[in-house]
C-alpha cells in the first residue's frame, strides 16, 4: 500500500465567504482564502480580521484551512464564541476544540442570554455559496406592523430572486416579538436551516432562507441579499463569481428495503462545475444511489444540498436537482427557444407574469450556452445538443445538479462524444452533471470526478469503492480505461472479483490523509 495518498488527494482549500454583522456598521462580506485570525481593533493589532466591537478579545479566534475543510476555534477569549447558538468551550491552554465550518453556520460573539443581545454582539455568517460581491440591503422594521417579502415590487422586502414566490412570507409583530410565515409559497422557506410550517417567532440573529436568498433577523432589521438572477435594485452592482464550491455533501449511512441494506457508508463531497461519472458493478447500487440524491428512497444520513438537509428541507430544496430524461421529450418542428418557452409557461404558470418568464427562458438559454442555436429547428439540432435543450428545460425552474442515467446508450461513437461534450458545457456556468454511462472511455478526458460503487462479497451490500479524478483512478485499480475498472470490480462473468479488495484499499486511503 505504497504512496496510497496519490489516490485520494484532499482538495485544495476552497474560498469561502465570511459575513460580519456589527450593531450600527455596514454589512461586511469578507472572503476566506487561507489561514487568517480575528480580534478587536487596536494599534499593534496583528489579526487579519479586526472588529470593533468592545466584548471582542484582542485575539478572540482564529480560522484554519485544513483538507479542503475551514474550521474555527476559540482562543479561551473573555467572552467567548458560540457556534450554532452553543458557546465553545476551553479543550486546552491554547483555545476551544476546533469545529468544522459547513454551509451556513454561524459564529457570535455575544453575552449568554442570546434572546436578548448584547449592544456589541457580532454575527459571523460562514458560506461558500455567496460572493464577497453579492450586495445586501437592510429594512428597518421600526414603525412596521407587517411585512410581506416576496418578488412583487409591492413586497415591503423585495427579492431580486426569481425563484421567490411574488408574495412569499409575511411578518407579523406580535407585541415585543416578531412572527414570520410562510405565505402559502411555491417552495417554502427555512429558518436556522429548518423548515418553516405554519408561524414561527423569530430570535436575534436567526437566520431565513428563501429560495437563494438569505435573510438575516437582527431584533430591530431585516438584513438580506441580492442573488444575481435578476437586475437588482437600482445604486446596486452585482459581480457573478464562477469559483468552485462545495454544492452537496453526500454522508450516507445506509439506504435499506425492508430486510436489506443496497448501499452503505457512502461520503463525498460535489463541487460546482463538476462532471461526474459513475461506474458500478453489477448489483452495486448506481440507480439506488441516484435516487437517494433525488430524494425518492431516503437513506439514512444526510444528504446536504447549499449547506441545507436535502430530506427535511425536501419541499424547498426538491427543484434544484433531478434527473434529466432518457428519451426526448421535445417536438422537431419546434425551435430552441420555443421549446424551452413552452416548458417555461407549463413550470411556471401563475405566478410569474409573462415578460419575467420571458427573461428567464433568455437568461437559461445563454446559461445553457444555447444563444447561436436559439432560432434552430429542434430536428437541426444534433443528439448531443437535444439533450441540452433538455437540460435547459430543466434550468427553468433553478435546476442546477442534473442526473442522467445512461443517455449514451444505444449511441454510435460520434453521437456518444457529441452528447457528452454537450453536457460538459452545462457545467461551465457552475451547474452539476452526474451521468451513468457504459461507455465512458469515449469522453474520459471531460469528466472531473469519478465515482465507483462496488458490491461487497462478503455482506452483498454496495460501497464506495473510489472517488476522485480519472487520471487517479486509473492508477488506483491499475487499469488503462475506465470500462477496464467494472472488469475489476465485478463477480459475475469475466470479471476479476476485486471488490472487496478496492473497498478496503479507498477506505485505508482516505484514513491515511
Amino acid at each position: 500500500m505504497e504512496n496510497m495518498t496519490v489516490y485520494y488527494a484532499a482538495p485544495p482549500p476552497q474560498p469561502a465567504t465570511l459575513l460580519i454583522l456589527e450593531r450600527g456598521k455596514s454589512v461586511r462580506a469578507v472572503p476566506l482564502r487561507g489561514n487568517v485570525s480575528i480580534g478587536r481593533e487596536d494599534p499593534i493589532s496583528q489579526c487579519g480580521i479586526t472588529l470593533s466591537s468592545g466584548i471582542v478579545s484582542r485575539s478572540h479566534g482564529e480560522f484554519v484551512f485544513a483538507q479542503g475543510n475551514c474550521y474555527y476555534f476559540d482562543h479561551n477569549s473573555l467572552n467567548g464564541t458560540y457556534y450554532n447558538g452553543v458557546k465553545l468551550l476551553p479543550y486546552n491552554e491554547r483555545g476551544t476544540q476546533a469545529v468544522m465550518l459547513n454551509e451556513g453556520d454561524v459564529l457570535r460573539i455575544d453575552c449568554p442570554t442570546l434572546q436578548h443581545p448584547h449592544p456589541d454582539a457580532v454575527e459571523m455568517l460562514y458560506s461558500r455559496q455567496l460572493s464577497p460581491d453579492e450586495p445586501w440591503s437592510r429594512f428597518a422594521l421600526a414603525g412596521q406592523q407587517e411585512v410581506f417579502i416576496g418578488r412583487d415590487a409591492a413586497c415591503g422586502i423585495c427579492l431580486s430572486d426569481f425563484m421567490a414566490s411574488r408574495r412569499h412570507a409575511v411578518l407579523r409583530r406580535n407585541g415585543s416579538h416578531w412572527i414570520i410565515q410562510d405565505f402559502k409559497s411555491r417552495n417554502g422557506m427555512a429558518v436556522n436551516r429548518e423548515p418553516l410550517t405554519g408561524a414561527r417567532a423569530l430570535m436575534p440573529f436567526d437566520v431565513i432562507r428563501i429560495a437563494n436568498t438569505v435573510l438575516i433577523f437582527t431584533g430591530d432589521e431585516i438584513i438580506y441579499n441580492h442573488c444575481a438572477q435578476q437586475a437588482p435594485p437600482p445604486g446596486h452592482t452585482v459581480t457573478i463569481s464562477h469559483s468552485r464550491h462545495v454544492v452537496m455533501n453526500v454522508c450516507i449511512d445506509a439506504v435499506k428495503v425492508p430486510g436489506k441494506t443496497l448501499l452503505k457508508d457512502i461520503r463525498l463531497n460535489v463541487d460546482s462545475g463538476d462532471f461526474i461519472l459513475i461506474l458500478g458493478g453489477s448489483g452495486a447500487g448506481k440507480t439506488t444511489f441516484i435516487k437517494a440524491l433525488l430524494g425518492e428512497h431516503r437513506a439514512k444520513g444526510k444528504i446536504l444540498l447549499g449547506g441545507m438537509d436535502l430530506y427535511k428541507n425536501f419541499a424547498m430544496l426538491k427543484h434544484k436537482i433531478g434527473l434529466v430524461p432518457q428519451f426526448a421529450t421535445t417536438r422537431d418542428d419546434d425551435t430552441v427557444y420555443h421549446t424551452i418557452l413552452d416548458a417555461a409557461e407549463i413550470k411556471l404558470g401563475g405566478d410569474y407574469k409573462s415578460k419575467e418568464i420571458r427573461q428567464r427562458v433568455d437568461e437559461v438559454i445563454e446559461k445553457m450556452n444555447l444563444v447561436p442555436h436559439k432560432k434552430t429547428m429542434i430536428r437541426n439540432l444534433s443528439g448531443g445538443q437535444r439533450k441540452r435543450v433538455e437540460v435547459a428545460i430543466q434550468a427553468i425552474g433553478d435546476q442546477d445538479f442534473f442526473i442522467l442515467d445512461e443517455p449514451d446508450s444505444g449511441m454510435d461513437y460520434a453521437s456518444r462524444t457529441d452528447l457528452m461534450s454537450n453536457l460538459k458545457i452545462c457545467t461551465e456556468n457552475g451547474g452539476v452533471v452526474a451521468v451513468i454511462s457504459h461507455s465512458p472511455d469515449d469522453a474520459a478526458s471531460l469528466f472531473t470526478k469519478v465515482i465507483v460503487l462496488a458490491k461487497s462479497q462478503s455482506d452483498e451490500i454496495g460501497h464506495l469503492a473510489y472517488y476522485g479524478d480519472v487520471q487517479h483512478a486509473l492508477q488506483f485499480f491499475g487499469v488503462r480505461k475506465l470500462s477496464e475498472i467494472v472488469m475489476e470490480i465485478n463477480f459475475e462473468g469475466s470479471g476479476k472479483g476485486r471488490a472487496d479488495e478496492f473497498i478496503q484499499k479507498f477506505e485505508m486511503a482516505r484514513r491515511m490523509i
